[in-house]
């Protein structure tokens, strides 16, 4: 059974809001859970200035107006950011209570939705189309294990794949050809929901089929835990990412809407 989008958004503004502590990668994260913050995430990380919404950690996180949130409350919010003097930081919008009253909120000057791709969050509710075979092995790994593969991964592992290893909740995969690591990925327990995440490639060995293999395998893994809903998030300027999800059956359900402030 699929969950409707906006019970579904908030479960995964909590997930994210988890992965955030788990990750250890901001050093300053608050949740509010009542008027006039209603139920927002914010993180602060003066050191975090990078045009990709993706990468920069000065965000607040909101499901519309949902638990209470006031524009007074909103205000409040985003001035955290500019009394600790950052000039770029995103609202991420997932689904919510009063969505247009939020979005004429965001249409102050200075915000401007980010133009260059959209942030889809799929949940799995199709079969998978037949997979093709393939030749990887897929290991689990702990953060001893992970050392060997560490380095001729390289950038195809995440920040959050790394700092996350042997952490309750999460299982760590990579998929070897052979004798070498090329594809890593994740899947992360959050009470029904499992998660797919962190995934990466070698930028050689992409468009090979690893990552349709992880995928396959994580679900696997989720549906041997007991999640009931599978999701996974990616953003739709990664083609590769998205047809991969797809394939496996995953389609969207909502968007998350992504807004820039940036001073000046």
């Amino acid at each position: 059974m699929s969950l409707p989008a906006h019970p579904l958004a908030a479960r995964m503004r909590e997930l994210g809001a988890w992965l955030d502590a788990q990750e250890d990668l901001v050093p300053e994260r608050e949740q509010f859970s009542a008027p006039p913050h209603g139920n927002a995430t914010i993180s602060i990380d003066p050191d975090s200035d990078s045009p990709a919404a993706s990468l920069n950690h000065n965000r607040v996180c909101l499901c519309g107006a949902d638990g209470g949130l006031t524009r007074e409350g909103f205000d409040e919010l985003l001035g955290r950011f500019a009394r600790r003097g950052i000039k770029r930081y995103f609202v991420w919008l997932s689904p919510g209570s009063d969505m247009e009253r939020v979005r004429e909120w965001l249409g102050a000057p200075g915000f401007t939705r980010v133009p260059w791709t959209r942030y889809p969050t799929l949940l799995l509710t199709e079969p998978a189309e037949p997979a093709k075979p393939h030749d990887f092995a897929i290991y689990a790994v702990n953060d001893i294990t992970f050392s060997s593969a560490q380095a001729p991964l390289g950038d195809a592992v995440l920040a959050g794949y790394a700092s996350t290893l042997g952490k309750p909740g999460f299982q760590h995969f990579i998929a070897y050809d052979g004798e070498r690591p090329i594809a890593a990925a994740a899947l992360v327990k959050f009470g029904d929901i499992g998660y797919l995440t962190y995934a990466g490639t070698v930028e050689s060995d992409r468009k090979r089929g690893a990552q349709s293999a992880l995928i396959a395998h994580r679900v696997a893994a989720a549906r041997e835990l007991g999640c009931t809903h599978i999701v996974s998030q990616t953003l739709t300027m990664l083609e590769q990412s998205l047809a991969n999800l797809q394939r496996a059956g995953f389609r969207e359900i909502y968007e998350q809407e992504v807004y820039e402030f940036a001073a000046g």
